[in-house]
């Protein structure tokens, strides 16, 4: 029977959650808004380079396929708020700026399966951030 080891490559994936995990901390310490982080924080400073290399990653991983350039455009855009950043003006910001531009990104190809897949996460993720700002009214 053969053994298998991880490969190198696989070793050094950054993953989504290694990401969020980093800047939950600030979540816990009270920081609701990703602009507020102190960029001279060393924790900071590491979490944001962690934010770097995997967007670099992800970015060279789907290179040249667009449906996968969508998806990983929306993970990016939803990354501060899986991590629980909350503030209304950020969220504001999400779901105006970013999603609109992300929605405006993946036109609308009915005969196209994965856009329609695509576009139906950036549905739930405008839904998402309009419940997280309903809650906050409340």
């Amino acid at each position: 029977m053969k053994e298998s080891f991880p490969s190198p490559e696989s070793e050094n994936k950054i993953t989504r959650e290694k990401v969020i995990n980093a800047y939950k901390k600030f979540i816990e310490r009270g920081i609701k808004n990703p602009d507020d982080l102190d960029l001279e924080d060393p924790e900071v400073k590491e979490a944001n380079e962690l934010f770097d290399k995997w967007r670099e990653q992800e970015d060279e991983s789907v290179e040249g396929n667009e449906e996968s350039e969508h998806r990983i455009n929306l993970s990016k855009t939803m990354l501060y708020v899986d991590a629980g950043f909350t503030d209304p003006v950020y969220l504001d910001e999400v779901l105006k700026d970013w999603l609109a531009q992300d929605a405006q990104n993946a036109e609308k190809q009915s005969d196209n399966p994965e856009r329609v897949e695509t576009r139906r996460q950036i549905t739930e993720a405008v839904k998402r951030i309009r419940n997280l700002l309903a809650e906050q009214v409340q």
